[in-house]
């Protein structure tokens, strides 16, 4: 029990518990920002394109 709740011997070191935790942050919030940016990639090329079974659901605007 000594082992996890003992106190730091050097106040100064680094507490390794918070700057693992800082790391996989950054590491989920960069694989967060290239996910988002690869899907505004694949929307930028052709989903604003009506497709052919949209085109084919689409109504005529003969006039009548």
């Amino acid at each position: 029990m000594n082992l996890f709740l003992r106190p730091l011997d050097n106040p100064s070191d680094p507490v390794w518990s918070v700057i693992v935790m800082i790391a996989i942050l950054l590491c989920a919030a960069l694989y967060m920002i290239v996910y988002i940016l690869g899907i505004d990639e694949r929307e930028a090329h052709g989903s604003h394109d009506a497709t052919q079974q949209e085109e084919l659901l689409q109504l005529q605007s003969s006039g009548d």
